[in-house]
């Protein structure tokens, strides 16, 4: 055996021993608090989380022991997907033991995790404690009471380096439960009130001019035309206008009254009158009356003369304005046509006199 293997055997004898006395102590202290109840939950054993957004970190509290001179430091042990620091706490002045090595350096975890051996001959070999064994090493540390975690804080240091992710998700704090909703029950909404109903509308009953209707027609050959019927409506009596001029009224009841209006001329052809009837409630019923009006043709006069008249008057030397004179006067009982007009004018007919022939032959307007 070289002298090399002989210290490391040394070196790991004196290791033994020592976690043999620590383990001892750790029962002594075990049997002393027999009498507090253990804990039933894994939280002791539970690293803390740092920078769980960024760089998530899984920091646990240690005890760093020298493999070779049984120095004693107590910091933190932080541990991320790529790199692995301690940090010291106490005592300061083994502040030189804190190192900082990358996760891919690390080559050996051996004796149940109770070492880690790195690629980098600068940190060969480093040992450590969980909490629970602190207090048989050393006492007023401040550090000590940060967590007791035994043999559970060392597994999960294990599993942290093993496997980081999985540990991380230990690390994390549960996820809040979710709100329970109590579901009530939903009163449907009252239903909107029915619109009252609308008012109704006057009536309006046409009797004169006789056959007339809402926009239907009539014929009427005479002029001046008064329009005359009745109106009711259940509020009261409506008031009735002809073409936006009031109408006559006599009422009836409280709820019909007689309505006519002053007499209306006629112009030939096509006439329009809207008689509107207005309740109360401002609603109103429109009616609308039509006439056709053609004036009656004047009788004819018995003195009028004819064709045969108006020669014989101008052969037998009448003269031309006083034949024009009679005709305006008892006017003419024929249609005249051209010809009749030049064989007038050949009789010695003046133009004065064909004129007045064909005015008074002319329809009256």
């Amino acid at each position: 055996m070289s002298l090399g293997d002989r210290g490391r055997s040394r070196a790991a004898l004196v290791l033994f021993v020592m976690l043999a006395g620590v383990a001892g102590a750790a029962a002594q202290k075990a049997a002393r608090q027999s009498g507090k109840p253990e804990s039933s939950s894994n939280d002791n054993a539970r690293p803390q989380l740092l920078n769980a957004d960024t760089n998530p970190t899984l920091r646990f509290p240690i005890a760093r022991m020298g493999h070779m001179n049984g120095t004693i430091s107590f910091g933190w042990l932080d541990i991320s997907r790529s790199s692995i620091q301690y940090h010291v706490e106490q005592p300061p002045s083994r502040s030189q033991d804190s190192f900082e090595v990358s996760r891919g350096q690390v080559r050996v975890i051996g004796f149940q995790g109770l070492f880690l051996e790195f690629s980098n001959p600068k940190y060969n070999r480093i040992f450590y404690l969980p909490p629970s064994e602190w207090e048989s090493l050393h006492s007023g540390i401040g550090i000590v009471s940060a967590a007791e975690g035994g043999m559970g804080a060392t597994q999960s240091i294990v599993q942290a380096l093993q496997n980081f992710d999985f540990a991380l998700s230990l690390a994390r704090p549960p996820a809040p439960a979710p709100p329970v909703v109590v579901e009530r029950p939903v009163t449907p909404p009252a239903p909107p009130p029915k619109p009252a109903a609308p008012a109704a509308a006057p009536n309006i009953v046409l009797v004169a001019p006789a056959g007339a209707g809402d926009k239907q027609a009539v014929e009427r050959d005479e002029s001046p035309l008064v329009i005359r019927g009745a109106v009711m409506d259940a509020s009261g009596i409506p008031v009735v206008t002809i073409n936006g001029s009031p109408a006559n009224i006599r009422p009836q009841s409280t709820q019909a009254a007689e309505f006519w209006s002053d007499p209306l001329p006629l112009q030939p052809g096509e006439n329009r009158f809207q008689i509107s009837a207005a309740n109360a409630a401002g609603v109103e019923t429109h009616f609308m009356v039509l006439v056709h009006y053609t004036p009656k043709a004047a009788p004819p006069n018995p003195r009028a003369l004819d064709k045969q008249e108006i020669l014989g008057l101008l052969h037998g030397g009448v003269p031309a304005t006083r034949v024009m004179e009679l005709i305006k006067e008892r006017g003419i009982k024929f249609r005249p046509t051209a010809d009749d007009l030049n064989v007038i004018r050949a009789e010695g007919g003046s133009d004065e006199l064909i004129q007045a022939i064909q005015q008074a032959a002319a329809p009256a307007p």
